[in-house]
């Protein structure tokens, strides 16, 4: 396995991220719904699922062999991390920085290169029960491509007023609002741009935790489009798409 890396395990699995800041932030949105994280990676890439322990949100990452700049697999391998205590120990990244995860059965080694030099961390490779997610198909209502910048504000907004937020979807509008209060509201729309694309089979208002909602914010900074679904009997659906990879966000409506 080639790398110019000096490394202190013999790896069976590494992998470089350009981006040592875009890889934290999906630590750290995964550091919101659990504390620690089961990385299976194998010859189709870098793959998690994390189901926060009430079962009220699950999100997905994929990220392909292309959304790295190093890539070696030799075997199927594991990868348990505490994802919780990881982003606390990776701070004061700088544009530019990469990160290098190399891991075998026994230990994980993560190194931050940059233009001052290289940050080395060795954890121990955790066993992490990974409980068994059936495939969800759920039938949506309303499905929309929207700016994912607004959208963030939007909910960034809501969240830190509100506990609950509703959103509800008319012609070509989807409005975000305090569910609780009635006091606040977003409006997002084909005609100001904001939306893309809208389908709605059905007019709904749904509402949401916004706690929930809020574990997802950070993440999004990472697209320039989102795609959101829900319906009446569907969860909360956002999808985006960043350097290559995937993230998959369900949140189960507030009843």
């Amino acid at each position: 396995m080639s790398t110019a890396v000096q490394l202190t395990i013999e790896p069976k699995v590494l992998f470089a991220y350009p981006s040592a800041r875009d890889f934290t932030k999906i630590l750290k949105t995964l550091s919101e719904i659990v504390d620690e994280a089961a990385f299976q990676v194998n010859g189709s890439g870098v793959h998690v699922k994390a189901l926060d322990p009430s079962r009220i949100a699950m999100m997905i990452v994929d990220l392909p062999p292309e959304a790295f700049q190093e890539f070696n697999v030799k075997d199927e391998l594991s990868i348990g991390l505490a994802v919780s205590n990881l982003t606390k120990i990776l701070k004061n990244l700088k544009k530019g920085d990469r990160v290098v995860i190399a891991a075998n059965e026994e230990y994980v080694e993560i190194v931050v290169e940059g233009a001052s030099g290289a940050r080395r961390y060795k954890f121990r490779n955790l066993s992490v029960l990974s409980e068994e997610i059936p495939e969800l198909n759920p039938q949506y209502d309303v499905e929309a491509l929207v700016l994912a910048s607004p959208l963030r504000t939007s909910l960034k907004e809501l969240t830190d007023i509100t506990a609950t937020v509703g959103i509800s979807a008319a012609q070509d509008v989807l409005t975000f609002f305090d569910y609780d209060a009635k006091r606040s509201s977003f409006r997002l729309s084909t005609a100001s741009g904001n939306i893309l694309s809208l389908t709605i089979k059905k007019e709904v208002t749904a509402a949401f935790d916004s706690e929930y909602l809020s574990k997802f914010l950070e993440i999004l900074s990472l697209s320039n489009q989102a795609e959101i679904k829900y319906g009446s009997e569907a969860p909360l659906n956002i999808v985006i798409e960043f350097s290559g990879g995937k993230a998959v966000y369900y949140l189960a409506a507030k009843i």
